[in-house]
């Protein structure tokens, strides 16, 4: 999809740009999902909601597994939609710590987790080598963040 700023889109403009109105309400994204299996977010309540101007709350409990997509029979890109969603939430401030907590630690040590000694001893007995903050990776990092507009304090 081209460049656009979701933020800037009615949930009606997304059901458009989305295509949502093909929607088959076979329910075979809901029937596939992981998340709504264990009470969390229902792919096909989303679309249903968009349509039906109910706007999905639970969009921050998707795990992003792509699996909706890869059922989805008239090709209705969920995972894009959601991370559409999540954008717009976060931008309002409506994004929950846990998340918030994770893009700061990407922000500054390049991974969504604190590399502490756990991580370390965990490693070690993995055999894999011990974690580094490169310099490039810093910058090349800092390139992408600028484009997205993320900011933080």
């Amino acid at each position: 999809m081209d460049d656009f700023d979701p933020a800037e889109l009615s949930d009606e403009r997304l059901a458009v740009r989305f295509s949502l109105d093909s929607c088959r309400d076979c329910g075979l994204c809901s029937q596939s999902c992981p998340s709504t299996r264990h009470g969390g977010i229902d792919p096909h309540e989303v679309v249903r909601g968009l349509i039906d101007g109910r706007p999905e709350e639970d969009v921050w409990d998707c795990l992003l597994c792509y699996i909706c997509d890869d059922v989805c029979p008239v090709g209705i890109h969920l995972p894009l939609l959601i991370t559409h969603l999540r954008y717009r939430s976060a931008i309002s401030g409506e994004a929950p710590q846990r998340f918030v907590r994770g893009a700061k630690s990407f922000l500054k040590e390049g991974r969504g987790f604190p590399a502490g000694p756990r991580t370390a001893k965990l490693r070690e007995e993995m055999g894999l080598p011990e974690m580094q903050n490169g310099d490039r990776a810093m910058r090349e990092l800092g390139k992408v963040v600028s484009r997205t507009r993320f900011t933080h304090e």
